[in-house]
């Protein structure tokens, strides 16, 4: 049996698996990264293809800038950059590749493929060592660490362990939760198995194996036909990628019976292929092939590690603020039927979650292993909370918040309960300082640096949005949201057109909102209406007269007849969304693709000055926090003159990534492809740094420079983009993160 001795273990390759291990390793630890398969990824590889869901789930999340920051936006940027068809699931070995190359560009990390933990060696309560088997190469190897992260997803190491965890649904008076069963119950969610399939241009039949169903005749059939209880089947099947209800398994044991839940599932999905191939309902399938299927499923829940807190609904709900915050979350609460494809009711039912929230680290330990951690959908959460983390964008934000706190632990020797008491701010700012996003937290500039400090830009963007492109009916409502720096937000000019022969009312009313990362119009201020005269088409002025509300933003929300229209264009004018206005739901935001046109906002809105660049935030909270240039028709800079010589170790830069879009296409035309970095030290001499074809938010220099006096940033092109936009300029003196190699 072979030693491996490091800093960290963790289990299991997935999302957050990976970005446990690349966390640790980057603040200095040397880390054992073990994964059962022989890719990465667990659900999100090209064996079980599952899009990696978070915050900004459909791009319709009330945060509006959901997207998570840290390892996990590094990683999907990384995938997009290297598979440009990984919206459609195709070429997925390259995301297997993009997944792969991140881990191996970390030195620290020694990554362990095809090895199942087979056994877990305690001492004195603690985690001495797991052990692993690597069949194809007839190895065993004995893995020794002071902490060990568990992101298995099935919790096999703390099962093995002894931790505490919990298993299926708990009652509805436990937590106080509303959308829990009465009475508590071994159900979980069960699993499911993709396919995909593919046109070939020419005509391929499909003949049913003996071994699949005749889906006509069994229980659900009627239902699936009708397209009840959403479970519909495309009427194209062109490129169909797999159908998410088709679910099994959440009424047994998803561990002990997972052959037998695998092989229904493959039952199911050939005889659903056989239906849609052959039964004469479908469109255009003769040429159409089943391109792909998963060989195993891909799964849901099943244990969950009980630690110092549980995260429940009401957290999720309410927006508890946790002082031990690390992570967010934003998925709504999605909790599928057991009973999946044979359950009579709704295959989910998709609860409601008012944008952004925290998770606290006391739900990423183990509250009876003080030496184990753990990330993924095996967390501290009761079965209706984890509805909403289980989804991997959120499950990487967590495998960073426990690298990190791992390699803290390894640093300070506290375990992780004694770092939730006593270092919780440190970590938090190491978090942060690597992209980590925390609602309400900023990270604060050192001292050092600020003070004295100058800012300056070649230009900014004014607020506004005058070019419109097309009118759009306002007979279902729209909304424009415009973020208030002043105290009050007098008026504001927008394009509005009339196209009958009789005055129009247009219907204006102004909401306020209450927290700064969602947007969300909560409280009305203002109602008034405007009489558009026949066949007007031109720019009108709204009379606001309204304060600056408590999440910094206003939100008009218009509306009229159907001849009523208002001008939009497909500008991203950072900040200020636009979006359909649906009174009855005013939380559940409605993403639009455009931009309601606008100018002349009274008093001027100093929005995209150059010192946001330096105040904190790497993404909008209330205010959008960024500079941005005016319309680039060539180089633009950004500069930061001291007060005197400075010694900077680390410089990091925080690009625009289009925080509004979950999926996206390759590349981001917001990001900043062409930079230089050019420092001028204290005897007049000037060290440069050119960056070229840069796809990543944030960007990180090591430049261990001494007697700086300025930093000048010469922006040289976007993907695209007219304008250059930072949400953040980071400074690191010597010393600083000591955690960090």
């Amino acid at each position: 049996m072979e030693i491996i001795k490091s800093d960290i273990t963790v289990i299991g390759g997935g999302i957050a698996g990976i970005c446990a291990a690349v966390a640790a390793a980057r603040n200095g630890m040397r880390v054992a990264l073990i994964n059962d398969r022989s890719v990465l990824g667990g659900n999100a590889s090209s064996e079980i293809r599952v899009h990696i869901n978070g915050s900004a789930y459909l791009g319709n999340s009330p945060s509006y800038y959901a997207r998570e920051g840290g390892l996990v936006e590094e990683l999907k940027l990384r995938i997009f950059h290297y598979n440009p068809l990984y919206n459609r699931k195709l070429m997925t070995p390259l995301s297997d590749a993009a997944l792969l190359d991140m881990v191996e560009r970390e030195p620290n990390i020694a990554l362990f493929l095809n090895t199942t933990v087979y056994e877990t060696g305690m001492d004195e309560g603690r985690i001495g060592w797991v052990e692993g088997l690597q069949l194809a190469s007839e190895r065993r190897f004995r893995f020794e660490s002071a902490y060990f992260i568990d992101c298995s997803g099935d919790a096999v190491v703390g099962y093995q362990a002894g931790a505490d965890f919990r298993w299926g649904r708990e009652a509805r008076s436990e937590f106080g939760e509303s959308l829990a069963p009465e009475t508590a119950d071994r159900y979980t969610m069960g699993d499911t198995i993709l396919f995909q399939t593919r046109d070939m241009g020419f005509k391929v039949p499909f003949k049913r194996p003996e071994f699949a169903y005749d889906i006509t005749k069994l229980s659900f059939f009627e239902s699936i036909r009708k397209g009840l209880n959403h479970r519909k089947i495309p009427r194209k099947a062109n490129g169909l990628q797999g159908l998410w209800w088709l679910e099994y398994g959440g009424h047994l044991d998803v561990i002990k019976d997972n052959e037998d839940i695998a092989l229904e599932l493959r039952k199911l999905v050939f005889g659903i292929w056989d239906y849609i191939k052959n039964s004469g309902e479908f469109d255009d399938v003769d040429n159409v092939i089943l391109d792909y299927v998963s060989p195993l499923p891909g799964k849901r829940e099943s244990r969950r590690l009980v630690g110092d807190y549980m995260l429940t609904q009401n957290d999720l709900a309410e927006k508890t603020p946790f002082e031990d915050a690390v992570a967010v979350g934003g998925w709504a609460m999605d909790l599928h039927a057991a009973k999946g494809i044979y359950d009579e009711g709704p295959a989910t039912a998709w609860n409601f979650v008012p944008g952004m929230y925290n998770i606290p680290f006391r739900s990423l330990y183990s509250c009876n292993v003080p030496n184990l951690l753990m990330a993924g959908r095996n967390i501290s959460a009761t079965h209706v909370a984890f509805g909403s983390t289980r989804v991997m964008a959120t499950c990487g934000c967590m495998g960073q918040a426990v690298g990190t706190a791992a390699a803290l632990c390894v640093k300070t020797g506290a375990d992780p309960s004694a770092l939730a008491a006593w270092h919780m701010a440190e970590l938090q700012q190491i978090l942060l300082r690597d992209g980590q996003t925390i609602v309400g937290l900023r990270e604060e500039m050192d001292p050092y640096f600020a003070r004295g400090l100058t800012v300056q830009a070649s230009s900014q963007r004014e607020f506004s949005n005058p070019d419109a492109s097309r009118a759009f009916s306002l007979e279902q409502g729209l909304c424009l949201v415009l973020p208030v720096c002043t105290e009050r937000l007098e008026r504001v000019d927008i394009q509005v057109r009339n196209s009958s022969d009789r005055a129009q009312t247009l219907g204006i009313t102004v909401f306020g909102g209450n927290r700064k990362e969602n947007y969300i119009p909560e409280t009305e201020l203002k109602r008034t209406a405007m009489e558009i005269g026949p066949g007007y088409d031109g720019w009108i002025t709204l009379e606001i007269g309204c304060g600056r509300p408590a999440d910094d933003k206003l939100y008009l929300a218009l509306e009229g007849m159907e001849a009523l229209a208002v001008y939009a264009n497909e500008e991203r004018v950072t900040g200020a969304a636009s979006f359909h206005y649906r009174p009855q739901e005013p939380g559940r935001l409605k993403r639009w693709e455009h931009c309601i046109a606008f100018r002349n906002v009274v008093p001027a809105q100093n929005m995209y000055a150059p010192g946001n660049a330096v105040n904190g935030y790497s993404r909008p909270h209330g205010l959008p926090h960024v500079w941005a240039s005016g319309r680039a028709e060539g180089q633009e800079w950004l500069e930061l003159v001291f007060d005197g010589p400075k010694d900077v170790e680390e410089l990091q830069l925080v690009f625009n990534p289009r925080l509004d879009l979950e999926h996206f296409d390759d590349p981001i035309e917001t990001l900043v492809k062409d930079y230089d970095v050019t420092l001028t030290l204290a005897d007049g001499s000037c060290q440069t740094v050119a960056v070229r074809d840069n796809f990543l938010a944030l960007n990180s220099h090591r430049l261990d420079a001494c007697g700086v006096v300025r930093i000048r940033l010469d922006f040289r092109a976007t993907y695209g983009s007219p304008f250059y936009e930072v949400f953040a300029v980071k400074l690191y003196a010597p010393g600083a993160g000591e955690v960090r190699s």
